[in-house]
């Protein structure tokens, strides 16, 4: 148990710069050794134990005992998601572009895809844009939802805008008129819902003029005045599936496409185009359960066929903004736009330095099923570091800088690899006398080594070679030069803060993420001769 412990402790501890996460190390144990589940307590308390035990090394350190051991490569179980009859499928996905995706919208876009590509489907793009007052569409999203679904690497056979079907839907509105199966409604709202929750029919169902009062919806009618409603059973359990609305009037539409006096609502527009462009299953958010039991009976009353539908559970990140929230702190002036580094939409994670193949790997892993899932940025941090870690350079930097000198310090041109796990890749050179920038407090007495330099003690210079028996504290420095770069970052809260950083960042490219070794990962956003400004991306 022990050396198992000790392996599974020292990876986890330097992956995250020496702040091992006891249950994640128990995990990737019993991965290895199922066997060890039977003494789980145990396990716990050596765990506990080791912890303790390398707290006091070096990292540099840990980095060396750990290349003593070998690692089994563990290779995870694809988790199934079936549709029933996925032959020929075709699915959609059906944002409302009042806004540009954020992570949480693209959780379905994701899942239709997988499924589109793993059956040779098609995928749909629609817009369902009908909403011209409550929430209307933002001309420029239409694109931004282009741009994002295909940064993502998802690409849409066909798309669809609803506001540029409206002649589609009064045809269909006005056959189910003819058949008897919609009325116009002019009851006061109020007047409705009383009848509707006694299970009452209105006055205006039953009357005998429909198909002269539904020609009155585009000409005498006004908002407020008079509704299409689909007849539908009264005794139905839900009373908003009870003779649901499928138009309505709006006199000063807020929308950028469309201009026009009566509009359909969502669900009618919704079940028209889902059996018109053949969408054979549906992804459905939980809290849409009752658009199918509202939707069937119009594809009863035309004897379609209802897709398969999928429900999924809400997908909550724990402190993102709506974009109805995001769109009032815009006009309040607060934040800078849709790709504000304090958002999680799209466009602020792709800005910040996330690849579009953590998302889409995160979004996957999470499942679809119908409980609720609540999550942090932290998790899609983790997916993001697994994949740039090994191809991200590495650079110095200190903030909060402190001067220091070292008695006795050689001066010395050193080599320090843009890498760690690839010391013979590349490297770059830096030019060292005695004194240094540092951003670590020192204590007194205790030893300490320079990253890729040499041991020190009480600000006097010990030895150059590293040595496991010195037990020295790694930390990070800049020899003091006038050719450091002024660097500032920007935080997550829109915070920043400056430090100095190496002069070989100069050759990075604008977009490019590196890592500043022992701070963390950052993308270049800007840089000029005084200033180099960064993104701050994640540890």
């Amino acid at each position: 148990m022990k050396d198992i412990v000790l392996k599974y402790v020292l990876q986890n501890s330097v992956k995250y710069n020496g702040k091992p996460n006891p249950n994640a190390v128990i995990g990737k144990i019993l991965q290895e050794n199922q066997d060890l589940r039977k003494d789980i307590p145990n396990l716990q308390k050596e765990v506990a134990k080791t912890i303790k035990e390398i707290s006091s090394w070096s990292l540099e350190k840990q980095e060396n005992e750990l290349k003593n051991f070998k690692f089994k490569k563990i290779i995870k179980k694809e988790k199934k998601f079936s549709l029933n009859n996925p032959k020929n499928i075709v699915m959609r996905f059906a944002p409302n572009p009042n806004g540009p995706p954020s992570i949480g919208h693209c959780r379905q876009a994701v899942w239709n895809w997988f499924f589109v590509k793993k059956h040779k489907g098609k995928f749909i793009l629609r817009f369902d844009d009908t909403d011209p007052k409550i929430k209307p569409p933002l001309k420029q999203a239409y694109k931004l939802y282009k741009k994002d679904l295909a940064w993502l690497g998802i690409k849409p056979h066909k798309t669809v805008i609803q506001s540029s079907r409206f002649n589609t839907y009064y045809k269909y509105a006005e056959e189910l008129v003819k058949k008897n199966h919609a009325y116009v409604c002019t009851c006061k709202p109020e007047q409705f819902r009383k009848l509707i929750h006694q299970k009452q029919a209105c006055p205006c169902r039953n009357l005998k003029d429909q198909e002269k009062r539904y020609k009155k919806l585009f000409t005498k009618y006004k908002e407020g005045e008079a509704v299409l409603r689909i007849k539908t059973d009264l005794e139905h359990p839900n009373p908003a599936v009870r003779d649901w609305p499928a138009l309505r009037i709006v006199d000063k539409p807020k929308h950028p496409l469309k201009k026009a006096k009566v509009w359909p609502l969502l669900n009618f527009a919704s079940a028209i185009d889902d059996h018109l462009l053949k969408v054979t299953h549906i992804l459905r958010g939980i809290d849409l359960q009752a658009s199918r039991d509202r939707q069937q009976y119009i594809y009863k009353y035309f004897k379609w066929t209802y897709p398969e539908t999928i429900y999924t559970g809400k997908l909550i990140f724990f402190g993102m903004k709506s974009t109805s929230e995001i769109k009032k702190l815009i006009d309040q002036k607060k934040i800078t736009g849709w790709d504000d580094i304090r958002l999680g939409t799209i466009m602020s994670l792709r800005k910040r330095g996330f690849k579009p193949e953590a998302i889409t790997k995160f979004l996957l892993e999470l499942g679809i099923n119908r409980n609720e899932v609540k999550v942090s940025v932290e998790k899609l941090n983790s997916y993001n570091k697994d994949l740039i870690d090994k191809g991200t350079n590495r650079y110095f930097a200190v903030f909060n800088s402190k001067k220091i000198k070292i008695e006795k310090s050689p001066n010395i041109k050193v080599k320090a690899p843009l890498h760690p796990d690839f010391p013979k890749k590349d490297s770059r050179l830096i030019n060292t006398k005695d004194e240094f920038y540092i951003q670590d407090d020192l204590v007194r007495g205790k030893m300490y080594r320079f990253m890729h330099l040499f041991n020190f003690k009480d600000k006097k210079f010990v030895s150059k070679n590293y040595d496991a028996n010195l037990n020295a504290t790694l930390i990070h420095w800049l020899p003091i030069d006038k050719n450091l770069v002024n660097v500032e970052v920007v935080l997550p809260d829109n915070s920043k803060i400056k430090g100095l950083a190496e002069n070989n960042i100069k050759k990075l490219k604008l977009n490019e993420t590196i890592q500043f070794e022992r701070n963390f990962f950052c993308t270049l956003i800007k840089k000029d001769k005084n200033k180099y400004l960064f993104y701050y991306l994640h540890k």
